[in-house]
């Protein structure tokens, strides 16, 4: 339990509430609103609730809560959070809940802190339909279905690197550009001629460079999202179902006015495969032409 005068709680933030301060009322009772507030900061910044402080004529003061007070909402707080019929997850720790004595009573201080993505969405009564809030400004309003279901693809990328990613409905054959391939392995054996991995067909090679991936739990196999972007073909990287949005972009400028236009450039411009892997190849010629090159033994 801590001291505090009263202007270390209502002060600290200007005496206004934010996107990541609330004050509730709690004479009365444990807060029912406390925990869609929760619900919000969870899945939104995070923020402090402070349990006591209630608004008047446009100024936060301290309730006055006794011990008692206090400790009983402790106490609904931890079942609350411990309940899933209540809350999805406890994202507290006991540190997150402080206990803090005024000049005018006392006051529970509560930080709840930002969700990992696996945790998220954060939501009430068993059900995220409804049931889940983000925080604007000093509001907690209700998430759509849209946002809800964002939530739950980010949880499951957050379980598997973005680029490991299989695209379902993509292959080898029909995805990969042939050329790119060839020529990255031929490199690869160029610059490793005794690699185990050299002699290896190539959907096993393409697997050991991260490129192609079997999920062990579903069972699904095919082309990842590295591997589609490394060797793709433009048209199958560019889908709506992998990058739509792809566009790689190399542009030099030797005038030194802003609105100089360019004087040498890359890009897609539908001559060439434009996978990483052939736009590094350009691109990195362009660079080390430029570079200098001292006389070295």
């Amino acid at each position: 339990m801590s001291m505090r005068n009263l202007s270390d709680i209502v002060n600290k933030e200007n005496t206004c509430e934010s996107a990541t301060l609330e004050f509730k009322s709690a004479k009365a009772g444990f807060p029912g609103s406390f925990w869609e507030t929760y619900s919000s900061f969870a899945n939104t910044q995070g923020g402090v609730i402070y349990l006591g402080v209630k608004e008047k004529n446009g100024a936060y003061i301290i309730d006055g809560l006794s011990l008692e007070q206090i400790n009983d909402y402790e106490k609904k707080l931890w079942d609350g959070l411990n309940n899933p019929g209540m809350v999805s997850v406890n994202i507290l720790k006991n540190e997150d809940v402080k206990e803090i004595l005024t000049d005018r009573g006392y006051v529970l201080e509560i930080t709840v802190p930002r969700a990992s993505l696996s945790q998220r969405p954060v939501y009430l009564n068993g059900s995220p339909k409804d049931n889940t809030y983000k925080r604007d400004k000093e509001g907690d309003y209700s998430c759509s279905e849209a946002e809800i279901r964002r939530m739950y693809a980010e949880a499951n990328l957050s379980e598997c690197p973005l680029d490991s990613r299989i695209l379902v409905g993509f292959t080898f054959e029909d995805d990969i550009d042939p050329v790119s391939f060839k020529e990255y392995r031929q490199l690869f054996s160029t610059m490793h001629p005794t690699h185990p991995w050299a002699a290896l067909p190539d959907l096993v090679f393409l697997e050991k460079m991260g490129g192609y991936r079997k999920d062990r739990i579903t069972h699904e196999e095919g082309v990842t999202l590295a591997g589609m972007l490394m060797f793709g073909k433009f048209s199958s990287i560019t889908d709506v179902h992998c990058c739509p949005h792809y566009f790689p972009d190399y542009r030099e400028y030797n005038g030194s006015l802003e609105n100089d236009r360019w004087s040498d450039r890359v890009y897609c411009d539908g001559s060439w495969e434009a996978n990483l892997f052939q736009f590094y190849r350009r691109v990195y010629n362009k660079l080390s032409a430029a570079l200098p090159k001292p006389f070295a033994l």
